[in-house]
């Protein structure tokens, strides 16, 4: 009855879309996928089992190999209805029942998708999770599967109006103003709110994915497209996504987009009065890509584009293969962000090819995303900027150390923790990204660094399209150290092996040994004493190059102002400012978050008015939160009343956390 009661009553498919999409010839798209499908999955559904806590799945019983999933979107009504068929394999000795993950899904009706025959269901909580409800579709079966048998299996369904993966934009909330917007945020286990499935990285599936949509709206999907089939005022768009992977990089945008061509395997999807300004500040995509292919593998996914999200997008990249979203935020006019694309391009190696099994084991795809990014940047851009990103990694791992140790939350200052009920978000911090950096930066020193770009080769080979655990990661770097030349390490490999601490690295809490933090160069010296200088003068600096400082510099600049707040005045705020122009001149977010946070901290309120826009204007949590934890600390009635105001902007992962921060 709970469960009836929060759910939305839905509107059906009109006509001309429940119509047209039974044309789509589902069973026959199955048994061609598979072909594929089976080549890829055989080696992983054999060992998956129960791993995954945040998944109510059978998964040691069943397993999903490809699904056709048919949705009509209505952008208006603000409604997802269709079906899923998904085509499952018996990984035990034998089941009698699936166990799918949803959210508030309405489900209408399971059948077998040869036969027809139905198969009795029901739905029923699933309380491990205790942020956020959770449900589990139960499906009995008339007869046992053993091992190695398939079942394809068609689930009739409609999501909740308030689906925690969509987020549905209107038309005001646009940059054209003119029509609304649609889009999912799947990771980590939202994809369950719009498909019943099993929402974890432990099981990866090929997919086909048919959207209906009324014109003049474009539908895109996180698969090639394979065209698309027009009745009336309907267009179903045709996707298929060969390449196995996780429910969570299951992607959908709906609206009025364009696409233009930023190279031979690169392009941009935007909103028509985006798409020039996004395309200039997104050229070297192509550059990006050929650049960590020469170290790496070849890119197995064909083309790369990305999408510009509408403001309300929480993150500021998501690496959905074929269709990346980027937050606007990052179209600032002079390329300086454009390294959160080419994060998200590195996730098409690691993350999207080979993926860490469960969210303990998340540093896999963000450890050796955040390496290869900077690997990029240093040869693309030199050393000095490698190290300055490197440093400001650091610095940003010291503060969300600081953070969970002060709030009692040790556990997730490891880089491999524990699976704590509250579930994955507290997992999916900075520590995932800088700490697995650093511990990748480590083992480069250990075995030299052509070594170390070799080992990624053979790792990426190894495993993928796999969803894996760090302990493959250990045994194959293990193995791959073995076999290399003495003369080639100029040390014994077993030795060398021994000298690196997996339990220290892995399951110790807090900051790693200082040694491994320390990135410094001349530039960025000059840019701590001049903040120093700030923080411990009443006057301004005679030698004083704010001005000239790159991006990185001046956030590194502002972040040691953070880290000194305890010196700073209201008046040395304003001397600040005065000197360098920050509150009327600077455009980049990185830089006035920081500022913003600052500023409120030291009832600078000369700042409010630009920080009111800024909170308008973006939804990113990595600028808006601190924004409001600054506000809350000091002005907690004027907080109150801001998010009340900018609430509906945001997406539901921002607003469940900004509503924890208030203690709702």
């Amino acid at each position: 009855d709970v469960y009836k009661r929060q759910v939305s009553t839905q509107s059906t498919w009109d006509n001309n879309s429940m119509a047209l999409l039974h044309y789509i010839p589902l069973i026959a798209s199955i048994g061609i996928i598979l072909v594929v499908a089976r080549g890829y999955v055989s080696a992983v559904s054999d060992r998956v089992q129960h791993v995954d806590r945040y998944s109510a799945a059978n998964l040691h019983e069943i397993v999903s190999l490809h699904y056709d999933l048919n949705l009509a979107i209505d952008l208006n009504e603000r409604t997802l209805n269709g079906s899923v068929t998904h085509n499952f394999r018996c990984v035990a000795a034998e089941t009698t029942r699936i166990i799918l993950d949803t959210r508030y899904i309405n489900v209408t009706g399971v059948f077998d998708a040869v036969s027809k025959n139905n198969y009795s269901f029901y739905t029923a909580p699933f309380t491990y999770i205790t942020k956020i409800v959770n449900h589990q579709l139960i499906i009995s079966l008339d007869k046992p599967l053993k091992y190695g048998d398939e079942i394809n299996l068609t689930i009739e369904f409609s999501a909740a109006t308030n689906a925690t993966a969509v987020n549905w934009v209107p038309k005001e909330q646009t940059l054209g103003k003119q029509h609304p917007f649609m889009y999912t945020q799947c990771e980590a286990i939202e994809c369950r709110s719009i498909v019943p499935l099993q929402d974890t990285p432990s099981v990866k599936s090929t997919f086909n994915a048919n959207l209906a949509i009324k014109k003049p709206y474009t539908a895109i999907a996180s698969a090639v497209s394979r065209g698309n089939t027009t009745k009336g005022n309907m267009v179903v768009y045709h996707y298929s996504q060969e390449i196995p992977v996780p429910s969570y990089l299951l992607a959908i945008v709906a609206g009025e987009i364009e696409y233009n061509s930023t190279g031979k395997r690169t392009g941009v999807y935007a909103e028509p009065a985006m798409i020039k300004n996004a395309s200039y500040e997104l050229a070297e995509m192509e550059d990006f890509l050929d650049t960590i292919e020469t170290v790496i593998t070849p890119y197995v996914w064909g083309n790369y584009s990305v999408v510009i999200m509408p403001p309300s997008f929480p993150f500021g990249g998501m690496e959905n293969p074929y269709l990346t979203f980027v937050s606007p935020s990052i179209i600032i006019g002079d390329r300086s962000s454009a390294n959160v694309v080419a994060h998200e391009i590195c996730h098409s190696w690691f993350g999207n090819q080979l993926t860490g099994r469960n969210w303990s084991h998340f540093w896999l795809n963000e450890g050796f995303t955040v390496y290869s990014e900077r690997l990029i940047t240093k040869i693309l851009h030199g050393e000095d900027n490698f190290t300055s990103q490197a440093r400001i990694g650091v610095d940003n791992l010291r503060d969300v150390v600081n953070s969970f140790m002060k709030d009692g939350k040790d556990e997730y200052t490891k880089l491999f923790p524990d699976a704590k009920r509250e579930g994955p978000e507290d997992i999916m911090s900075n520590v995932a990204y800088e700490k697995g950096f650093l511990f990748l930066r480590y083992l480069e020193k250990v075995i030299g660094t052509e070594n170390f770009y070799g080992f990624l080769r053979v790792y990426v080979a190894s495993y993928s399209y796999k969803a894996i655990e760090v302990w493959d990661m250990k045994r194959v770097f293990e193995g791959y150290v073995m076999k290399l030349p003495r003369e080639s390490l100029q040390a014994d490999p077993k030795e060398l092996l021994e000298k690196v601490d997996w339990n220290k690295w892995l399951f110790n809490s807090g900051m790693p040994d200082k040694e491994h933090t320390i990135y410094n160069n001349d530039a960025i010296k000059e840019a701590i004493e001049l903040a120093d200088y700030y923080l411990n003068h009443d006057d301004s600096p005679t030698d004083n190059n704010y001005k000239k400082f790159t991006l990185d510099l001046r956030i590194i600049f502002m972040r040691r102002l953070v880290n000194g707040l305890d010196k700073l005045s209201h008046d040395k705020i304003k001397r600040i400012d005065n000197d360098n122009g920050v509150t009327e001149k600077e455009s980049n977010p990185e830089v006035n978050s920081l500022w913003f946070r600052i500023a409120i901290l030291k009832k600078y309120e000369e700042v409010d008015k630009k920080v009111k826009n800024f909170l308008r204007s973006i939804g990113r949590q990595k600028y808006i939160l601190p924004q409001y934890s600054a506000y809350i600390k000091v002005k907690k009635k004027y907080a109150e009343q801001l998010y009340k105001e900018m609430k509906p902007l945001y997406h539901p992962i921002a607003q469940r956390a900004i509503d924890q921060m208030f203690g709702k």
